[in-house]
């Protein structure tokens, strides 16, 4: 029993990293130079705070996936099939998000950007198609991870609902609360401008780092869970 309560151990540190992670995600941007146009974007190949953050942005998803298995390790005997679709649709998640990330530092980053800056105006040319193509391709990796990340928390939810601590309860409603912001970020990107983009950006600061904080606190007091002996109390 000592392999998997180390693993949940592992897995609430990770939480816990992604919450940082996180919000490298997001403030990261804000320090970066204005980049409106397919020049000024190519130059922040060779931008090292930009290139911190696609790398920051290529292992979250691997880090939280670690995190997600800890719930599952914890929640498994109690609420299994909640448990297991949960981090089902997390690892999709991770993996879709994996090669979005790995598209953008590999093809954009260190292939196309470093040729169309070096290059003269016929290979700008050649080149400008599939930087542009490559924002489709991401927007839909960016679609089918949301939903994934969407179902991920809703199960999660349900599985850490009923059954625990006050403190899994309230873990429980930050799974909602993630669930309700996938549905927001989908709204503002996919939804012809619906809901303002001004609504996410105010909403995922407050939610999505304090709620990774706290289910690596939880799940670190839920050590004993993990032990199949161990009783749901």
């Amino acid at each position: 029993m000592g392999t998997d309560r180390n693993f949940v151990r592992l897995s609430a540190c990770c939480w816990v990293v992604t919450s940082v992670t996180t919000l490298c995600l997001i403030f990261v941007p804000r320090f970066l130079p204005p980049a409106p146009g397919i020049d000024s974007q190519a130059a922040l190949s060779a931008n090292a705070l930009y290139m911190f953050r696609v790398w920051i942005a290529l292992l979250h998803p691997f880090i939280a996936l670690i995190a997600a298995g800890g719930v599952l390790a914890v929640r498994l005997r109690a609420a299994t099939g909640a448990a297991i679709c949960g981090f089902t649709f997390f690892a999709l998640w991770a993996g879709a998000e994996g090669v979005q990330q790995s598209l953008i530092l590999v093809a954009l980053n260190w292939r196309w950007r470093p040729l169309f800056l070096a290059g003269d105006e016929s290979t700008r040319a050649a080149l400008r198609p599939s930087i542009s193509g490559l924002d489709a391709i991401s927007d839909s990796l960016f679609f089918f991870l949301l939903l994934a990340f969407v179902v991920a928390n809703i199960m999660y939810c349900a599985a850490t609902w009923a059954g625990g601590s006050a403190l899994q309860r309230v873990i429980a409603v930050f799974f909602a609360l993630a669930a309700a912001l996938g549905v927001l970020s989908f709204a503002t990107r996919f939804g012809g401008g619906v809901i303002p983009a001004g609504a996410m950006n105010a909403a995922y600061p407050l939610i999505q780092p304090f709620g990774r904080f706290l289910t690596g606190v939880w799940l670190w007091t839920s050590v004993p869970l993990a032990d199949p002996g161990a009783s749901d109390s």
